[in-house]
């Protein structure tokens, strides 16, 4: 049940394995993380055949603004940095992003373009899930990806409200 068909890794990302015995490995770094780490053993365990894992050097770009790979990053070691095109052809840092979270979770879910561009900061590690791998999960685990959704719909709708609460200050 390989995940990589048909993707295409950014330039500069190794991948760290594959296969059912590197799933174990998988299954684990998932467990590191906030999204999965309340997951049960087994559920990490279904999940782990469906992620794609990376390392990568300092300063490689693991996705960019409004690019359509449709995936969501899981950042298992190291740090990443997420940077907006601003209005003079430039980019302004909007976070550092530290190991045991996520990032690309609204791309996954619509295929609609990045909102911003995401480049290691340190050497990394991560977990990529596809739009195809999610769909596959969908297809073949409807309980796993129930668990998968409601977590990721929880995300989305904690930053939300954390972003609406910062504009409550600007206004």
């Amino acid at each position: 049940m390989s995940g990589t068909k048909g993707y295409v890794a950014a330039p500069g990302m190794q991948s760290l394995g594959s296969g059912k015995a590197f799933s174990k490995e998988v299954a684990a770094m998932l467990k590191s993380t906030q999204m999965f780490g309340d997951f049960f053993a087994d559920e990490n365990e279904l999940l782990a055949p469906y992620m794609l894992a990376y390392g990568a050097p300092k300063n490689v770009i693991v996705f960019r603004e409004g690019e359509r790979t449709g995936q969501m990053c899981l950042l298992v070691e190291g740090s990443l940095e997420l940077f907006k095109g601003d209005d003079q052809g430039g980019h302004k840092k909007l976070v550092e992003v530290r190991a045991g979270k996520s990032i690309g979770e609204m791309s996954v879910l619509d295929g609609q373009p990045y909102s911003a561009t995401a480049i290691t900061a340190s050497p990394s590690k991560l977990l990529l899930l596809t739009r195809d791998n999610l769909q596959r999960i969908m297809e073949e685990h409807p309980r796993l990806a129930a668990r998968v959704l409601w977590k990721i719909g929880n995300l989305l709708s904690l930053r939300l409200r954390q972003t609406t609460g910062k504009l409550l200050d600007f206004l």
